[in-house]
């Protein structure tokens, strides 16, 4: 029974305080809930996005350079699929689970590089608090540091971004705070030319794994070189940091460059402004109708328009499974993004509101509680201030996300939004709570046991519940229906490298499998089987011109009830995807 006059050497006798053991605890369970999340998703990929990096890394393979450059997809990924594509040689029906594995190694490399943050926040924690003027505060306990720290990890991980989110959002997030961790060494311990380097190698490995990086780099360098206590002797560091990423970003910058005609260094963040903040277009088959969007100056090809049916070709001169995601940069080439202060505005609170139901409500309840409990409520704002160093990379990449995107309208269930700001919500986590000031006394002992415990309870509790629901995925043993799909197809003759269309969008993984092309599509599959037997034939004749051996449709979910009314489409084994053949 614990002593509750005395609780902490009751509570702390029972935990062990070596760093090492709560590592490995947490650890085996990272493990542990990543092979889970991994396996139950191992026959999907999160969204479209994820065959474009496929197919990216394809190029590399086939040392198709002037393919594989890409302004719209960032490198790294793509090369790291790549590598372990070489390396195991998976058949297709194992390829979307080499790319699982593929994600779980990074999530275990970006456990290492927030283990090197944690270390380095908690000693610059324990700097601050040598302070005489900090002497009659309270120091975090060891166990309670470490265990809210990985707890934090996990939440990130699994819950924002996750194994079965196939994209480079887990490795730039390790990046981030293997950055965040450099520059903490930088003040606290050696403002040493190989911390300016290695800070220089981060930040350029940052960027070719998310243009976000490449902003964030400089404010990273900045905080720095102010952080780094002497100004004078720090600026040639700096610089020296700031040459080696130069170098490293480079020769991305000027392939991609040089294929645009134009300076850039990734169109990502322009094109997300145009589609989902101004002008506002779609993101497939712009054709420049919206008002002041620009004019296309190479746009997939409409090949019927009936009003509610249309049609698109596009089976050059781009490459890929779906050449329009292959590189939209190509096809949205003469969109004009467009500042409008209003929008701006409004997409800007449509944020705030998302980071505030996302995590913010958590986080200011939480920090609220502890500045109260320490009587300093005014003053902790001054002592907030003094995190700095961690709180201006967060609110960086907060804000620059912020201003350049929707995130409250472009989240999916395996590809949250949340994977964009889950590393920056970690560090203003870390930022706000190491600079809270508890009095020295049994009140506050017992207030950081509650809360270290309470937060790893909701945690965890959040976590095994997705994981149970992962481990019913896993014993229901779920078919591989992109699989069955390819197999389907190519029993009915076609063969890798053969055209094949779409009834509609973001349907295709089966087609990455099958190595065939997407070459056309109708968009709106609901007003195709609500139009007339007259329309229907027009534009599946208009689809056969296209030199598509066969057209695919996967029957919504919301659709259940829905009977496809002709016998020309075969249904696909027990899946919901349907196919008709053209006779060639």
């Amino acid at each position: 029974m614990v002593n509750l006059a005395n609780p902490v050497q009751e509570i702390t006798s029972s935990v062990k305080t070596n760093k090492y053991s709560i590592k490995a605890i947490f650890l085996i369970i990272a493990i542990v809930l990543g092979v889970i999340q991994g396996w139950a998703n191992r026959y999907t990929l999160s969204t479209e996005d994820s065959v474009s990096y496929l197919d990216i890394s394809d190029a590399y393979l086939r040392g198709d350079w002037s393919g594989a450059v890409n302004a719209n997809w960032s490198p790294f990924y793509p090369w790291l699929l790549s590598l372990f594509i070489s390396i195991l040689k998976p058949s297709p029906y194992w390829e979307f689970s080499v790319v699982k594995i593929v994600n779980f190694l990074i999530y275990i490399f970006a456990f290492g590089c927030f283990d090197f943050l944690l270390s380095e926040v908690r000693y610059y924690y324990q700097e601050k608090l040598l302070n005489p003027n900090n002497s009659n505060y309270l120091t975090i306990p060891n166990w309670a540091f470490l265990i809210a720290g990985y707890t934090l990890f996990l939440w990130s991980s699994l819950k924002l971004l996750g194994i079965s989110c196939d994209t480079p959002d887990m490795f730039t997030a390790a990046l981030f705070y293997l950055a965040l961790g450099i520059v903490l060494r930088v003040h606290t311990k050696s403002p040493s030319w190989l911390n300016f380097i290695t800070l220089g190698i981060v930040l350029g490995l940052g960027y070719l794994s998310k243009s976000v990086m490449f902003l964030l780099a400089f404010v990273f360098l900045a905080v720095a070189l102010f952080s780094a206590g002497n100004i004078r002797r720090a600026l040639p560091k700096v610089l020296v940091g700031m040459a080696i990423f130069t170098v490293i970003v480079a020769p991305f910058i000027t392939a991609i460059s040089t294929a645009k005609g134009r300076l850039t260094i990734g169109d990502s963040g322009r094109l997300s402004y145009a589609w989902y903040i101004n002008p506002v277009v779609h993101d497939h088959h712009w054709q420049g109708e919206e008002p002041n969007s620009g004019t296309p100056k190479h746009p997939t090809r409409k090949i019927f328009d009936n009003l509610s049916v249309t049609a698109f070709e596009f089976a050059t001169p781009i490459g890929g499974t779906y050449p329009v995601w292959y590189d939209p940069t190509y096809w949205n080439e003469g969109l004009k993004p467009k500042f409008n202060f209003i929008k701006q505005i409004k997409v800007i609170v449509a944020n705030a509101i998302f980071y505030k139901n996302e995590f913010l409500e958590g986080l200011i309840f939480g920090y609220l509680i502890l500045i109260c409990v320490g009587g300093r409520f005014w003053l902790s704002i001054k002592d907030l201030m003094q995190n700095w160093i961690i709180l201006i990379p967060a609110l960086a990449g907060l804000g620059i996300l912020m201003a350049v995107t929707n995130m409250s309208i472009i989240s999916s269930e395996l590809q949250p939004s949340t994977r964009y700001i889950a590393s920056f919500a970690v560090a203003l986590f870390v930022g706000v709570f190491t600079s809270v000031r508890l009095p020295n006394s049994q009140e506050s002992k017992r207030l950081i046991i509650g809360f270290t415990l309470a937060t790893w309870l909701i945690i965890v509790s959040q976590l095994a519940y997705y994981g149970a629901k992962d481990m019913g995925k896993i014993l229901s043993r779920p078919d591989h229906i992109s699989w069955q799909v390819a197999e389907y197809i190519n029993k009915w003759g076609i063969q890798p490298g053969d055209k094949v269309a779409l009834l509609g969008d973001k349907d295709y993984l089966w087609a990455r499998l099958a190595r065939v092309k997407v070459v056309s599509e109708i968009p709106n599959s609901t007003n195709f089987w609500r139009a007339d037997d007259v329309v229907k034939s027009d534009v599946l004749k208009a689809i056969d011109r296209t030199g598509a051996k066969a057209i695919l449709h996967q029957l919504r979910k919301d659709a259940a009830n829905f009977v496809v009314p002709s016998n020309d489409w075969k249904k696909i084994g027990n899946t919901n995807y349907y196919a008709y053949f053209f006779q060639k």
